[in-house]
Formats: structure tokens, C-alpha cells, sequence
């Protein structure tokens, strides 16, 4: 368990744009759902027309989904 909790602390100065998160839960509804919930912390950096989000690293770990590739 400390090898995970190293991982964890480690990807707290991490950071993935949303489509990288949501590839990585699961899904954007997933990861909109997650967020909305206060699971994932976010913030949505406005640059233009579109604003981006960057996710936590760890958080968006936590909630990661084991996918087949």
C-alpha cells in the first residue's frame, strides 16, 4: 500500500486536460458526473471561445477504469 500512496502523492502535481481524464475513467460523461460530484477537482482555464479544463492527477487516478485496449 505504500507503493500506491507514493503514485498518489506524486500525481498531485500532476495535471490532465479532459479528454486525457476521460479516457482514463471511463468516459467524458463519467468524468463530467465525477466532477459535478466534487470527486474530481478541476479548473477550467478560459482561453477564447472554449474554455479547457485541467484535472487533478490524482484524483482522476483514483477513479481510474480498467479498459481493454
Amino acid at each position: 500500500m505504500d507503493r500506491l500512496q507514493e503514485i498518489m502523492r506524486a500525481a498531485e502535481k500532476v495535471t490532465f486536460n479532459k479528454t486525457q481524464a476521460s479516457i482514463l475513467v471511463g468516459g467524458r460523461r463519467r468524468l463530467e458526473r465525477l466532477a459535478g460530484e466534487g470527486k474530481i477537482s478541476y479548473v477550467r482555464i478560459e482561453d477564447g471561445r472554449f474554455g479547457r479544463w485541467e484535472c487533478k492527477g490524482s484524483d482522476v487516478l483514483r477513479y481510474t477504469v480498467k479498459f481493454d485496449t
